[in-house]
């Protein structure tokens, strides 16, 4: 595959990634910058850049810092215009990085710019589906069940963007961090990711919503294709765990965008919704799920001082 022409620096952040990482940093064309930090994995990550990525520049942390750390430890590292974020299971196919740099190129209002996400059976990945930026009455659909009970209803669509069409190029309000590019100018003018999302979750919504009050516009183009695996790290979290971080990066993200009233309006919906989810995972006799939603509820009670 021939060079990007644009000056694309490629960041990737890997925890316990070997099984994909291979696959990941061969479907970053050559002669471009390709720097990877490893958040302290012991499946042997770090190694197998070294033995088969000799150009590539590893940066080994002692321990996970989260993506959010990790992102922004690349991008000291890097010396591109633009910055490639991409998941270590995730690949793009062939011209999709020079696609979105090209966009960046031609598209000055642009600071941030994603392609087409599709599973690695070429199938379109609808939990990683550009939306809309979350909402107080989103999140209530979510919290208490009403997106459950109705799928359909309007709020949730439009947070959702049911309306969107995944074939056409257009402005979005967010999307995930798995294969973006962004204008190094618009990482640096809003001092990149927050590192409170730790180790994941909410931090991709925090930043696109930064990127727009700043006067920044993100784009998705969906002729840049790339394939993605989805949630090859958080998966080893556990259930029970990763439901808390999930809902504590939640309410973070509210405290942070709509301030201690917002906070607090979401810290009772939660205590609402997760008492609900308790009670049906008794009712299925799904312990798994009663211990899972009981330690959310345990959290927004008490504090989340143990995630």
């Amino acid at each position: 595959m021939g060079a990007v022409s644009s000056p694309v620096s490629t960041l990737v952040v890997c925890w316990n990634n070997r099984d994909f990482l291979s696959r990941c940093l061969e479907s970053v064309p050559a002669g471009s910058e390709l720097i990877v930090v490893d958040n302290g994995s012991t499946d042997g990550s770090g190694d197998l850049v070294v033995e088969r990525f000799p150009s590539a520049r590893l940066v080994r942390l002692d321990q996970n810092v989260g993506f959010a750390a990790g992102v922004n430890r690349a991008a000291a590292e890097a010396t591109g215009t633009y910055l490639l974020l991409l998941n270590p299971d995730a690949e793009a196919t062939p011209r999709a990085i020079e696609r979105l740099s090209s966009f960046l190129d031609e598209q000055v209002d642009c600071g941030a710019v994603a392609g087409r996400l599709l599973s690695m059976t070429e199938q379109p990945q609808r939990a990683f589906h550009a939306g809309r930026l979350p909402t107080m009455p989103s999140l209530a659909m979510e919290l208490l069940l009403v997106k459950r009970l109705w799928p359909r209803n309007p709020i949730t669509r439009r947070a959702e963007a049911a309306d969107l069409d995944e074939t056409v190029t257009g402005r979005i309000e967010r999307t995930a961090s798995c294969c973006l590019m962004m204008r190094r100018a618009a990482f640096d003018q809003v001092n990149g990711f927050d590192e409170q999302f730790t180790p994941a979750w909410f931090e991709d919504a925090d930043l696109c919503k930064r990127l727009i009050e700043a006067g920044w516009s993100i784009y998705v183009v969906p002729s840049a294709v790339f394939r993605h695996m989805g949630g090859a790290s958080v998966r080893t979290l556990g259930r029970a765990r990763r439901k808390r971080i999930f809902y504590r990066n939640m309410e973070r993200y509210v405290r942070k965008h709509y301030g201690r009233i917002g906070a607090a309006a979401v810290r009772t919906m939660l205590v609402t919704g997760m008492g609900l989810r308790v009670a049906a995972s008794a009712l299925r006799a799904d312990r798994e799920g009663m211990h899972a939603f009981a330690g959310v509820l345990g959290g927004a009670l008490r504090g989340w001082k143990h995630e």
